[in-house]
């Protein structure tokens, strides 16, 4: 019995040594997703990892709940097809529910809160590009690239939800960060031209159809010049001649007969002389085109035929279109072309005016705007969840890291103590209140080693004043202010160790999550 106890003990320290690997290397690479530049996409893509890992957690916890049974019982119940099954549903079950907690956690919150949160976020994307400096916090330069700036990072959005007069302290910046996050995402005036010569290239197709600009290659064009010529070789036919054979008497019989329908040909057009019979077909084409066009519509105006291209583009229809599509103000005029960067560098300024103040105006809107059903009901969702995740992943991944740790304490705590038990495997209760002290030690002593622990960041000013405010005088605030504090000082500790195990030990596997393409997307 104790030789069977020993060997599953050693097998459950094994399974919690490989998980802790896993785990601790998860904590080092969501702490650079959820503490820097991240898209809501890679955010979400490594929330499938920290839920899956959580789940095996808890598994383990179930697997050595029925192994421990599966022994003491010695009938080999549970029996190991049940114990599989059992592991696998609490996978599935812990999966789920912690999103179902994420989501409940989002959907709750008050409107207040995700109007407030769509400001936090903004705030915290401008701290991580360095255009947003906050008093008070002492951190310097690459303050927010070490391992505490990160979960300070990803801890902001919903600490600062609970901030004083937060539109108050922020309104002086908040125009220009809104200005730099445009700028941002539309790329610069070289991605802007670059979307302004696409939609001019669509226009100039547009004006084509309209002013019957029929090219060559066109292929409505080519269809009916074989078609043309399918049926002349057709009527040929029936007299036994093709094209290339017509005798030479009936040569100006055939031609005047062939050049009745198409005028263009020459007077002394050769039976078989295929391109000239093409380029008539397409004269021929072009006519009937140009006679159908009238008028066209664009952008709500009707537009008189026969304009040029410049005066085109320059009607009221098409520059609303083009207005539209490229996210410019009414007073803007967009030119056919532009003779040099600076003059197109205008057009690109009233854009980034324009983006800016539709931002603004979402940001600052009434709280009753973000509720259920409002105008920016969406929007606060998403910024909602941006503000929570990684708050609750960096405590489910930091917690589960410090409950296996404990426990794998225990199990060797357990270990010394079966390999000095009797060989019925039956520990004492002072032995097994010894291996439950060790468990309650490592649990309770890190998570205490934490909370009086410190670093730069928990010692700001900045820091103890948010903390004040999220607390709010309660004993539910102290608790969460608590795990914000543990949270950045643990990852301050562990992410050296973490990020280490990561590309050394797992050979830099990346969870879902490459900065790489992540970047790449973004500039695209």
């Amino acid at each position: 019995m104790r030789t069977t106890l020993l060997k599953q003990t050693a097998f459950l320290i094994a399974v919690t040594v490989v998980y802790l690997i896993f785990e601790l290397g998860f904590n080092g690479r969501l702490l650079d997703v959820v503490g820097g530049a991240a898209t809501p996409d890679d955010v979400h893509h490594i929330e499938y990892f920290g839920r899956t890992l959580s789940g095996i957690a808890a598994a383990l916890v179930v697997l050595q709940l029925m192994l421990t049974r599966r022994a003491k019982g010695g009938q080999g119940k549970p029996s190991y097809r049940t114990i599989v099954i059992a592991c696998a549903v609490t996978i599935v079950v812990v999966f789920l529910a912690i999103k179902t907690l994420v989501d409940v956690l989002v959907n709750t919150r008050d409107a207040q809160f995700r109007r407030t949160a769509a400001n936090t976020v903004l705030m915290q994307r401008s701290l991580v590009d360095g255009r947003l400096q906050l008093d008070g916090l002492g951190v310097g330069d690459g303050g927010f690239a070490r391992p505490e700036g990160k979960a300070f990072l990803a801890l902001f959005p919903v600490m600062a939800v609970s901030v004083d007069r937060l539109d108050e302290k922020t309104r002086a910046v908040k125009t220009t960060l809104v200005r730099d996050k445009v700028r941002r995402e539309m790329g610069g005036v070289q991605s802007y031209y670059d979307q302004y010569t696409d939609g001019m290239k669509r226009l100039h197709k547009d004006w084509n159809k309209y002013a019957a600009v029929i090219s060559d290659g066109d292929p409505d064009l080519l269809k009916e010049q074989q078609r043309a010529w399918n049926d002349y070789r057709s009527r040929l036919s029936r007299r036994g001649w093709q094209p290339e054979t017509v005798p030479f008497y009936a040569r100006g019989k055939v031609s005047a007969s062939v050049r009745r329908d198409l005028p263009a040909l020459p007077s002394n057009w050769n039976p078989g002389d295929m391109v000239s019979f093409y380029r008539a077909v397409g004269v021929k084409y072009r006519q009937q085109a140009a006679r159908r066009v009238q008028s066209v519509e664009v952008g709500g105006e009707t537009i008189p035929p026969g304009l040029p291209y410049e005066a085109f583009v320059a009607r009221r229809g098409v520059q609303n279109k083009l207005r539209e599509e490229m996210h410019l103000p009414a007073t803007a005029v967009v030119q056919a072309s532009y003779t040099s960067a600076a003059s197109f560098e205008q057009l690109f300024e009233q854009a980034v005016d324009e983006e800016t103040r539709k931002m603004m105006v979402q940001l600052d809107a009434p709280a009753s705007d973000y509720a259920d059903g409002g105008k920016w009901a969406k929007e606060g969702l998403d910024a909602t969840r941006a503000a929570i995740v990684p708050a609750v992943a960096l405590f489910f991944s930091l917690l589960g890291a410090i409950g296996h740790f404990s426990k794998l304490l225990f199990l060797s705590a357990k270990g010394v103590m079966l390999a000095r038990a009797a060989a019925d495997g039956k520990l004492s209760k002072r032995a097994s209140r010894a291996t439950l002290a060790v468990l309650l030690s490592g649990l309770i002593g890190v998570w205490a080693a934490f909370s009086f622990s410190s670093n730069v960041i928990t010692r700001s000013d900045l820091f103890h004043q948010m903390m004040a405010w999220a607390s709010g005088g309660t004993s539910g605030g102290h608790v969460l202010t608590n795990i914000a504090h543990v949270v950045v000082v643990g990852q301050g500790y562990g992410y050296p160790l973490n990020e280490a195990i990561r590309q050394d030990v797992l050979m830099g596997f990346k969870y879902g999550y490459d900065p790489q393409v992540s970047a790449s997307k973004k500039a695209m």
